[in-house]
């Protein structure tokens, strides 16, 4: 049985047989009775047609796909990845000695940090990592200084600041980095100068799950505006336009008040239709029409440091029912390792049994294991009955997840990679009481005397 809701094909990936949930074949009721609760699951295939569906559908733009790793690190994450020949976006340098232990060489990683710090650019640089995007002019002598101290000449890719009213407050935020037009022009003219530094891409960043054109196409007239000026006034060729991250995942849901409301009141509210192809092949359009339009000397190819939409609908979070307080249902997951609120974002969440006709569904609100007030996974969920001792599935729970877990109230669960050939492997144990101990000193060890 496909299942409701989902916008991609669900008989590869999720779909209930014989009573039970199935991921591309494989029982998670079976896996709860072997496995317990709670785990992540993560599926190769659907990590490698989530990355084949973004470049199939960007490829008409020349497209660099760069994975940006922040999202999820987990190495049998970036080894699949690797092997996909995708680039990434490395955001430290621990980051970048991570990506080439999964296959990544030097040539296919970018680096970016708020501020550029010469230890840290000194390490990336001798590894070979060639793009560094800069987000402060101030930061353009210590990269030009960290280049000259490795030898090595480096690619420029400038953060552009957005223009226009700020509405909310994650906009506000966004706009705390990042180079006006008159100071990309400036910047421009002094990479062109340098023996260090080569001036490469424009990037700029609107937020994460972009439901519709009208950003991107707004952030492209201006990119595309701002390199006609640059080629204008300095002679230099900007080789590429980054958009950032942004690009959605299908199978997770922006809330909003409305969306709040209409769930409280119990009307419908679908999950967008659009494929992860369909969504890319339009974006690529519209790039490749704007940049005839602009006309310039030498066309830009488009780049894209998508995360979520590819590694988010890739897993689910498996976590079992410990026990029931009216219309309260407490788990043994917890937000201190599916930490993105639910007041923001809606996923599907499936029960592993697959309901009958008979029973009729109820509303829930999910509390997490622990006694943090906002621990809770989500509000107002219509179910089917439920009990102790019931497993759920939380989809589309394989971004900012994992890499965002804590200690707090409880230890992350293990991690388990289902391979194309039908085996599943742990990839990560669970947290364990030797990891919450192992950066701390405890008193009866020689502490390091610092003075």
């Amino acid at each position: 049985m496909k299942i409701p809701g989902s916008p991609e094909p669900a008989e590869a990936f999720l779909a209930y047989d014989s009573g039970a949930l199935h991921m591309e074949g494989t029982s998670l009721p079976e896996l709860v009775r072997k496995l317990g609760t709670p785990f992540f699951l993560f599926s190769e295939a659907r990590l490698r047609s989530n990355y084949q569906a973004l470049e199939r559908g960007l490829s008409g733009a020349g497209t660099v796909l760069r994975y940006c790793a922040k999202t999820n690190h987990e190495a049998a994450v970036l080894e699949v990845l690797a092997r996909c020949g995708s680039h990434l976006l490395a955001s430290h340098g621990a980051e970048v000695e991570l990506a080439l232990r999964c296959g990544f060489p030097p040539e296919r990683i970018a680096f970016a940090r708020p501020v550029l710090t010469p230890a840290e650019l000194g390490s990336v640089l001798a590894a070979g990592v060639p793009m560094i995007h800069v987000h402060r002019p101030e930061d353009l002598s210590t990269l030009e200084e960290a280049a000259a101290r490795v030898g090595r000449r480096v690619r420029v890719s400038l953060r552009l600041r957005q223009d226009g009213l700020a509405l909310f407050p994650l906009d506000r935020l966004n706009r705390r980095l990042g180079f006006g037009p008159e100071e990309v022009l400036e910047a421009v003219r002094r990479l062109s100068r340098s023996s260090w530094m080569e001036p490469w891409a424009v990037n700029f960043y609107l937020g994460t799950q972009q439901s519709s054109l009208a950003g991107f196409t707004h952030g492209f007239r201006r990119v595309l505006a701002l390199l006609g000026r640059i080629a204008a006034e300095t002679g230099a060729a900007i080789r590429e336009v980054n958009l950032g991250g942004g690009i959605p995942s299908p199978s997770l849901r922006r809330m909003s008040p409305g969306r709040l409301l209409a769930r409280w009141r119990d009307l419908p509210a679908p999950f967008p239709v659009d494929t992860l192809e369909g969504f890319a092949s339009r974006l690529g359009r519209r790039f490749r029409e704007l940049v005839e339009e602009a006309r310039l000397p030498e066309p830009p190819v488009l780049a894209a440091e998508p995360g979520r939409s590819i590694v988010g609908g890739a897993a689910v979070l498996v976590a079992r029912v410990r026990g029931l307080n009216g219309g309260w249902a407490f788990l043994d997951a917890s937000r201190s390792f599916l930490p993105e609120s639910p007041l923001m974002f809606a996923r599907s969440i499936l029960p592993l049994a697959e309901p009958g006709g008979g029973e009729r569904d109820r509303f829930y609100h999910l509390s997490g294991s622990g006694l943090n007030t906002l621990d809770v996974l989500d509000v107002r969920r219509r179910l089917p009955k439920l009990e102790a001792g019931q497993a759920l599935a939380f989809c589309d729970a394989g971004a900012y997840s994992i890499s965002r877990s804590s200690n707090y109230a409880g230890l992350p669960p293990a991690v388990y990679l289902l391979r194309q050939d039908g085996e599943v492997r742990r990839v990560r144990r669970a947290g364990s009481v030797e990891d919450l101990l192992f950066p701390m000193i405890p008193q009866g060890e020689r502490a390091e005397v610092l003075r």
